[in-house]
This record gives C-alpha cells, structure tokens and sequence, in this order.
C-alpha cells in the first residue's frame, strides 16, 4: 500500500517537474522573440527614409475628431492637424531640415531605443486607453513601412513601443516644429 502510494506521488512529481520544465523552456525561448529593434540611423542616409509621429486624442464622433502629425525627413519637417477618423489633413506647416539636422535627431531617437519593439497582446490601438492620447511612430523609407508601434497616456505597457522613454520621443519630435503649441493650441485632443 505504501509503495502503491510513493508510486503515484513519484509519478504526479514527475508530470508537475516535466510541465514546469517546458513551461520554462518555452517561455524563454518567447521571450527571446518578443522585441525587435530597428536602428534608424540604417535609413537617415536615404533620401526616402521618413519618421513620423501622431497623436491621437480621446475616442469621440467623427465630426470631433482630431489628430497631430509631427514628419521629419532629410529635406523637411511637417506639422499636421488631422480631421477625423481617416487623419485628413486639415492644415499643414512644412519647414526646411537638413541631412545633419536629420541625421542628428534620427541618432537621438536612436538612442532612446525609438525602433525597440515588443510583442503585445493587443497590437491594434484603436480600442486602446479610449480617455486618453495613443502616440503612433513610424519609420518608412520609400513610402515601405519599415516599422510601426505604439504607446499611450494609460499604461506604459500597452503598445508594442519599447523604447526607454516614450515622453522624452514625443517631446523631441515637438521640438522640430518651431511654432509648434501656437500651431496646435486650438486642437481639442
């Protein structure tokens, strides 16, 4: 009787010790697999390469909707108000840049790991953070998306954007517009 039991304690230990070990083996060979980094100083030679922010307000009717897009590429920088669910542009400003001006705010983003990204449960931000701002930054180089994440104002963990600091990103991407709070003042995010 006693063996018979030592048997199937034996037998549960070694079921639990084999589930817990490829539980482990699993989710670390996952966690190898859950960022990605894309260095933008590989694109700010490219005359193609762009980097965009928006901002995405409160979830609210069409007919309230606005959005702030912030692009800077080698040539120019551009402030944009978006209209509506289909971000279109409402006005716009556009400023000369340079590729040193370019290349010097790429390798900043760079080093707060802009390009980092992480595999979340919810990858649409859409539905996401619904009373508060969603940031999307993209790299694209000829009009190819080259990466695309986000983060919002609810929670740090939400969006795939990985990067060390999500608030210092969007203020660098602000300081490119020179008059960009007179610009957006009037926008109700």
């Amino acid at each position: 009787m006693r063996y018979g039991i030592a048997i199937i304690i034996v037998a549960f230990l070694a079921i639990v010790g084999t589930v817990v070990l490829f539980g482990r083996s699993n989710s670390s060979s996952n966690s190898k697999k859950t960022s990605r980094f894309t260095k933008l100083a590989d694109y700010e030679s490219k005359d193609g390469s762009v980097v965009t922010m928006t901002q995405q307000g409160k979830l609210v009717g069409e007919d309230q909707r606005r959005a702030i897009r912030v692009t800077v590429t080698r040539t120019y920088r551009r402030v944009e108000i978006l209209d509506g669910y289909e971000e279109r542009t409402e006005r716009s400003n556009d400023y000369p840049n340079t590729p040193d001006a370019y290349t010097t705010f790429s390798r900043a983003l760079d080093h707060l790991s802009f390009g980092k990204e992480r595999t979340v449960v919810q990858p649409d931000e859409r539905a996401m953070c619904p009373l508060g701002n969603r940031f999307v930054y993209r790299l694209t180089n000829n009009s190819q998306e080259v990466m695309r994440t986000w983060s919002d104002t609810c929670s740090a963990s939400d969006g795939p954007f990985a990067g060390t600091s999500a608030s210092t990103v969007q203020q660098l991407f602000r300081l490119q517009i020179p008059d960009y709070n007179l610009f957006t003042s009037s926008v109700q995010l």
